[in-house]
């Protein structure tokens, strides 16, 4: 295999655990060199093991307001020079941008160098939002840019069957693959051990949502069924667990809802889904998530929006259940059922799916097999 640079530009919002699962596949052995931007959290290096330390670089940058600015704007940032330095130091032929498409200038300046470029694509559109203004001009501009650098890139890999035809439709000149999504359950996460403080005074089951807070993943329509319903907001606790803004306004005098709104350690995950009653994803849109990998893992009964992505995992291998998206009455409907029914099947299908699905061996096989024809 022709010498390899894998690029993680984010550990943002569950790229950290998407990134560090798939590159502590590798082994030192493989020809593969890793060039990671890490925030003053220092996930990447806490987290990648550290046999693959020698063949990485890791470019610390601070997730300012003002670098979020610089962002938006065309200027080349510090780390594209140091990429084409690396580049040539250590003779790379292939480049691998795992987090999102390449910026095209960087990915010009690559090939004058005679360097192949290859992007993940995780999300071909924009996905629903509720922020305020500036965060919405933010998010348009970088999906702008987004575009730009899909419609420049000539390799493009995607963890989505869906998005993966579509892909191929809209761009037949292109190379388009596809591997698997890698599960989200770090070592950290298994052997955590930390409750949060916040669930110390839940004296009923609760209900889990578990995610960075966005409008499409759906918790206005949750939190509107659970508080709305007697039935549900008597006997259960709705935990929802992230950071972010809230799309929807609490409404005065709720009953059992715990909004846990920050950043939750990964020492704090596995307590969280063992002891859930259920987790539910009730997702408006979602091209691919591995959201469902920790469900599985912790075998925690499992209701999402019937969105293509779920809809194919789910509907085929009884792991979990699914309501209409966006419709008030089926998710009332599926909430309860989930909630006062037997799901000792459906989990133990969960875990059979996870132990077959979310097989490391598999993703660093195809990822070699691409970096080869490539």
């Amino acid at each position: 295999m022709k010498q390899t640079l894998v690029i993680a530009t984010t550990s943002y919002a569950g790229m950290g655990p998407y990134v560090s699962e798939i590159v502590n596949l590798f082994s030192a052995k493989d020809n593969i060199f890793y060039f990671f931007q890490d925030y003053e959290d220092g996930f990447f290096r806490k987290n990648i093991k550290e046999e693959l330390y020698p063949k990485s670089c890791f470019f610390k940058k601070n997730n300012s307001k003002w670098n979020k600015i610089k962002d938006l704007f065309p200027i080349k940032p510090t780390s594209h020079t140091l990429i084409l330095k690396f580049c040539q130091k250590h003779g790379i032929k292939i480049v691998h941008f795992i987090n999102n498409p390449g910026d095209k200038d960087l990915t010009k300046d690559l090939e004058k160098l005679g360097i192949t470029c290859i992007s993940t694509v995780h999300d071909l559109h924009p996905h629903e939002s509720k922020k305020e203004w500036y965060k919405e001009l933010r998010f348009k501009l970088i999906y702008k840019r987004l575009h730009e650098n899909i419609v420049y890139a000539k390799n493009l890999i995607t963890n989505s069957e869906t998005q993966y035809e579509e892909l191929k439709s809209s761009y037949p000149d292109k190379k388009i693959y596809y591997h698997s999504f890698p599960s989200l359950v770090t070592e950290n996460i298994k052997n955590g051990k930390d409750m949060p403080l916040e669930l110390e005074t839940i004296d009923k089951p609760y209900i889990l949502f578990f995610g960075r807070i966005e409008e499409y993943k759906g918790i206005t329509l949750l939190y509107k069924v659970f508080t709305e319903s007697i039935e549900l907001s008597e006997h259960y606790t709705l935990v929802i667990a992230g950071r972010g803004t809230l799309p929807f306004t609490r409404i005065p005098n709720e009953k059992n809802v715990i909004i846990i709104n920050r950043y939750i350690k990964d020492t704090e995950i596995a307590y969280m889904y063992q002891h859930a009653h259920c987790t539910v994803y009730p997702y408006i849109s979602a091209t691919q998530s591995g959201v469902l990998s920790l469900s599985f893992y912790f075998q925690t009964p499992t209701l999402t929006s019937d969105v293509p992505f779920f809809k194919k995992i789910i509907a085929t291998s009884g792991v979990g259940m699914l309501f209409k998206n966006g419709n008030y009455n089926d998710l009332k409907s599926k909430l309860s059922q989930v909630c006062q029914s037997d799901m000792k099947a459906m989990t133990e299908n969960g875990k059979k799916y996870y132990d077959t699905h979310y097989e490391g061996s598999v993703i660093r096989k195809k990822l070699i097999e691409i970096y080869n024809e490539l």
